[in-house]
């Protein structure tokens, strides 16, 4: 009776385990889809500003600008508020060649993934030739989030799959053993798979005539989307309190001539033209 007992508590204590572990399985996953599922924010004058007070270089404040959507007031006020905190003139020329988004329709922006984007991925699984066999779905996560103008299109830890195309031993004829697989498709940020093309292969070698060839868990490979793809990303987000809105008359459009030349004194690295009452920005290096 009291062996009965205690293999009864033995049962349940590990049962216990398992549904903790198990739980704690599905909130870990649960809360990188959370993560990827967060939508960029706009990056603004102000956090420009900010970065470079918090000691962050030139370069890296640049490269933020570069992976970042951006939404930069390019207006007189703007820019004297940029010369009024110091801004160095090569990280307002790469806010002013930021690119400019397309408006959100329905909380979303459709983004174009073009033809032959490189995709970064490793192995999230170990391949042995004894194990899996040809017609095998392998699978993969992407390693970097792949942004268009700074939009995330595919996130970082998104699934790719592949498939086995060849799985087998070495033979008794001495043929060396083989693994080769090829891409399927990846997963964007709006659900949609994203056709890959590529793959890659591991063969035995004939000198040391091993039986069986394997890839591990984490082995990095490269992939290619394959055909240009139209995906929905979620509009960026605004952070923190929002920048006053400017007067009825400020707009670029109806900038006064005094207004113009004060821009172009404040920032000699920053030519102004104007056409069709438009305001273009074009850069130039000081001499």
């Amino acid at each position: 009776m009291r062996h009965r007992r205690r293999l009864l508590r033995k049962a349940i204590l590990l049962c216990a385990v398992l549904a903790t572990v198990l739980c704690a399985g599905f909130s870990r996953a649960e809360a990188e889809n959370q993560s990827e599922a967060i939508p960029d924010r706009w990056l603004t004058n102000q956090d420009v500003i900010e970065m470079l007070r918090s000691g962050l270089s030139v370069r890296a404040v640049i490269l933020r600008i570069h992976d970042s959507p951006c939404k930069f007031d390019k207006s007189a006020e703007g820019l004297e508020a940029l010369r009024a905190a110091n801004v160095p003139y090569k990280v307002v020329l790469a806010m002013m060649q930021a690119p400019e988004l397309p408006p959100p329709v329905k909380g979303r922006i459709s983004m174009v993934i073009a033809d032959s984007t490189l995709v970064e991925i490793a192995l999230s699984e170990s391949l042995d030739t004894a194990a899996q066999k040809p017609g095998y779905i392998v699978y993969f996560r992407v390693l970097e989030d792949i942004r268009i103008h700074g939009l995330r299109v595919i996130a970082k830890g998104a699934r790719a799959r592949g498939r086995l195309l060849d799985s087998r031993d070495r033979s008794r004829t001495g043929e060396p053993a083989r693994l080769e697989w090829s891409m399927l498709d990846v997963e964007a940020v709006d659900g949609q798979r994203v056709s890959l093309r590529g793959g890659s292969e591991k063969a035995g070698d004939e000198v040391n005539q091993e039986k069986s060839v394997s890839a591990e868990e984490g082995e990095e490979f490269r992939a290619f989307t394959y055909g240009a793809r139209k995906v929905n990303v979620p509009a960026p987000i605004e952070v923190g309190p929002k920048t006053p809105a400017s007067p009825e008359n400020a707009g670029p459009k109806q900038e006064t001539r005094e207004m113009r030349m004060n821009v172009l004194e404040v920032f000699p690295c920053i030519k102004l033209a104007y056409r069709n009452q438009d305001l273009l920005a074009d850069s130039c290096l000081l001499t």
